[in-house]
């Protein structure tokens, strides 16, 4: 009996341990959450963005682009799937470079990161340049909106769409 009791002694000293290391991994990932600012989490989804269209997975990509999309040149999202779907087929190899990133936030549940950034590519013709050239970068501002507790694009400026693959 003696050896019964003792074994339950462990089983529930085990079984308080698990609990409180439950409890310490849940107060660090709230703690987490609730540090981690919303300059933060835009920089976090351009980057998600860009690795994800680097890596030409087209979910992943587009994920970040809220059904609200509508940019000045009248692209939307569907316009937006469509181009990503055309530089996957044609080109190979994408490499995006992002620098000096500045991130703001503004009234409301908006934000923006503007950034200067290359989009390389290969090709059957070799190494070309889809945005900004060897001289200079393209200098781009993308407008973010909280959506459902996330950061989407809603908006992206300086990019001037020019022939293939834009159209």
């Amino acid at each position: 009996m003696v050896e019964g009791e003792k074994g339950m002694k462990i089983n529930k000293k085990r079984a308080q341990n698990i609990l409180i290391c439950l409890a310490a991994i849940a107060c660090f990932a709230l703690v987490r959450y609730c540090l981690t600012t919303d300059e933060v989490r835009i920089k976090k989804v351009i980057y998600q963005g860009k690795a994800a269209i680097e890596e030409e997975d087209f979910e992943g990509a587009l994920k970040h682009v809220s059904r609200d999309y509508q940019d000045a040149y009248g692209l939307n999202k569907m316009a937006i799937a469509a181009i990503l779907k055309r530089i996957y087929a044609e080109f190979d190899n994408i490499a995006i470079q992002v620098e000096e990133m500045e991130v703001t936030i503004g009234e409301g549940k908006q934000g923006q990161a503007a950034f200067n950034t290359w989009v390389t590519y290969r090709s059957e013709e070799g190494i070309g340049y889809l945005v900004g050239n060897f001289e200079e970068p393209c200098h781009v501002v993308f407008t973010l909106a909280k959506e459902r507790g996330k950061w989407r694009v809603i908006e992206v400026e300086g990019v001037e769409p020019q022939g293939e693959p834009w159209l």
